[in-house]
């Protein structure tokens, strides 16, 4: 069957709840982002430049250190103290040196630099190089890093922080040879172990080095020491992290075939239970972001079923289980986060979005409610507590919900649902009135009004002119598939069935596994009797994707009355049927119990459900029609 709530799907739940909740959950919510000059350039190249002294636990060693402000970069350079009563300095150097602090004081952190570098470089003075190097990193230029590492290296050569630096300066370079040189200097002089060195080097690359330079550098550095398993899990976390998902599963999964092999006296307990555990969540991380969601579940379901208290992981788990349709399993997962851990946000907004879905309204505004004092998801929270009550026909209470959005995240998504909500009171003419008034750059922003003003359209009746609102839409995101698909339905409803086939298989040259199209060029196909191998090519490929989704096994079960496999398509049926009670998998699976001849069976079940769809038509006379 086709799926009918894409046909207005920008105030569908079902628009939300495939888009984001089977993602990263961090794309949810908009977070206000810290601008940083150059590339996270507090360059995270020394994440606390004099703390290297002491070795850190496990979990310090993977974890990313925090990003800072310019204010509270510019704070920290003239903070920092700088003993002048051990540097042998002329007048006229001391002088300069206090000017330079004075200046970062001001907030002028280049001109102090400048200052500095001048009067470092003449006195070759090792405190002066590494003062130097700290405003260097304050003032976020690339090329006074640069130059500030080199002089540091060159006066202080026993100086680790100084080879560091230049390692990962290098790197950005694309100088590999020249930063794994460095690199060897700066493990040469570190305090810390080997395994301390290469995760930290692992972090900082994926941090302050773009990808391909960052995996180049690793792969070498991976090369070097291909005997040191912390040298696989370095590899796939920063291949994670730079979105090579291949390359991070097979070193995520090396990394865990290797660690029980490991003889205890050369790793620590605690470091190899880390590597375990991180291993684990990154690879749920790569199996999801890569559409691999099914293959991550099998893969995974060991350590979910040993970890129960893993929330962290627990919360991933669902994630890959709202990617492949195993929604009632994702929402109990979530649930159960939620109770142990109450702050556990994104999981309670999860678990909010299966409730819509499944149309358990109260459950879901209860969870709602609690995050709308929580600031980075009170726009979620109000949004979703809007659609609920308009869905409810609640329209007041939606309205007022719409009305509290007030950041952009969600504020375009909200003025068109009161612009839906007022359609049926104003008329179509009043609505494209108040859709006009929205100004909007971005391009998305612009495809999303586009998309609206499209479905009013068809909502008055005027399919020609929301087809071509489609065009122009397309026109602008032409790689956009779910554009194809919506415009596709409008063919579909006049009868156009070229062009609604041209529509899906042009979407499906863009995209070839989005389960959406494949499922409706086979059910068309199935609909048609024609291409029945090809239909049964892509509806085996979508329920390999979505094996769960009952419109997709309706769809197959379809295909299959098609075929005369009247058992194969009654097992597809019913699976479709226990998964959701609909009007047209009910009509299918009748047809088949009878061309089955099994007349009271059919019968049965057409008594047993017809009530529920009273306006139904095809579904009321079914019975009648079948005997004739």
């Amino acid at each position: 069957m086709l799926n009918y709530s894409l046909n207005c799907k920008f105030y569908s739940v079902f628009l939300y709840f495939y888009q984001f909740v089977g993602k990263d959950l961090t794309g949810i919510i908009q977070f206000k982002s810290v601008v940083l000059g150059g590339l996270l350039l507090n360059l995270l190249i020394l994440g606390g430049c004099g703390q290297l002294a002491t070795k850190t636990s496990p979990e310090q060693q993977t974890s990313s250190p925090k990003t800072v402000s310019d204010d509270s970069t510019q704070a920290r350079a003239s903070q920092d103290e700088l003993n002048l009563s051990s540097i042998d300095l002329s007048p006229e150097d001391m002088y300069r040196v206090l000017l330079a602090e004075m200046l970062v004081v001001k907030g002028d952190v280049h001109s102090g630099y400048k200052v500095m570098f001048e009067v470092a470089t003449r006195t070759r003075s090792p405190q002066l190089a590494e003062r130097t190097f700290k405003l260097s990193m304050a003032t976020y230029d690339l090329k006074a890093i640069a130059s500030a590492a080199a002089l540091w290296r060159e006066v202080s050569p026993q100086q680790p922080l100084a080879w560091k630096a230049s390692y990962i300066m290098q790197a950005r370079d694309g100088k590999i040879q020249e930063a794994l040189s460095s690199w060897d200097r700066f493990q040469a002089l570190s305090p810390n172990d080997l395994v301390h060195d290469l995760m930290e080097t692992g972090v900082r690359m994926t941090q302050a080095v773009q990808p391909e330079n960052g995996m180049a550098f690793l792969q070498q550095l991976h090369q070097k020491f291909p005997q040191e398993v912390v040298m696989n899990y370095v590899l796939g976390m920063a291949a994670e992290a730079y979105k090579e998902f291949d390359v991070a599963i097979e070193q995520l999964e090396k990394t865990l075939q290797r660690l029980p092999l490991l003889d205890p006296a050369k790793i620590d307990a605690a470091l190899k239970q880390q590597l375990y555990r991180e291993s684990h969540h990154l690879l749920a991380s790569a199996y999801l972001k890569s559409g691999q969601s099914d293959l991550g579940l099998v893969r995974l379901a060991k350590y979910m079923q040993a970890n129960g208290q893993d929330w962290e992981f627990q919360e991933r788990y669902a994630r890959m289980e709202v990617k492949v349709g195993r929604f009632n399993s994702a929402e109990a997962r979530y649930l159960k986060v939620v109770k142990n851990e109450p702050e556990a946000s994104t999981s309670k907004l999860s678990a909010a979005l299966l409730m819509l879905e499944r149309e358990a309204y109260d459950e879901a505004e209860t969870l709602l409610l609690e995050l709308e004092n929580v600031m980075p998801y009170r726009s979620s929270a109000l949004y979703y507590l809007g659609l609920a009550a308009q869905r409810q026909q609640r329209l007041g209470a939606a309205k007022q919900y719409f009305q509290q959005i007030t950041t952009n995240d969600y504020l375009l998504d909200a003025r068109l649902h009161m612009a839906e909500i007022d359609f049926p009171k104003v008329g179509l003419a009043k609505t494209l009135e108040s859709l006009d008034a929205i100004s909007v750059t971005d391009v998305s922003d612009q495809v999303k009004l586009l998309q609206a003003k499209a479905i009013f359209y068809n909502k008055a009746g005027k399919k020609q002119k929301s087809i071509m609102l489609y065009d122009q839409a397309i026109a602008l995101q032409e790689k956009k598939v779910e554009l194809y698909l919506m415009q596709a339905m409008l063919f579909y409803d006049l009868s156009l069935f070229e062009q609604y086939e041209a529509n899906l298989k042009q979407a499906l040259d863009i995209d070839g596994d989005d389960v959406e199209i494949l499922n409706a060029l086979g059910y068309f196909y199935a609909e048609q009797k024609r291409e029945l191998a090809y239909a049964q090519q892509l509806l085996e490929k979508a329920l390999l994707l979505a094996p769960n989704r009952y419109y997709i096994l309706d769809s197959r079960g379809w295909l299959a009355y098609q075929q005369g496999r009247y058992q194969e398509a009654e097992s597809y049926l019913r699976q479709a049927f226990k998964l959701q009670v609909d009007e047209e998998v009910l009509v299918h699976l009748i047809q088949t119990l009878w061309k089955m001849e099994r007349f009271k069976e059919a019968k049965k079940l057409w008594v047993d459900y017809k009530d529920q769809f009273p306006q139904n038509e095809v579904l009321q006379s079914l019975i009648i029609n079948l005997r004739q």
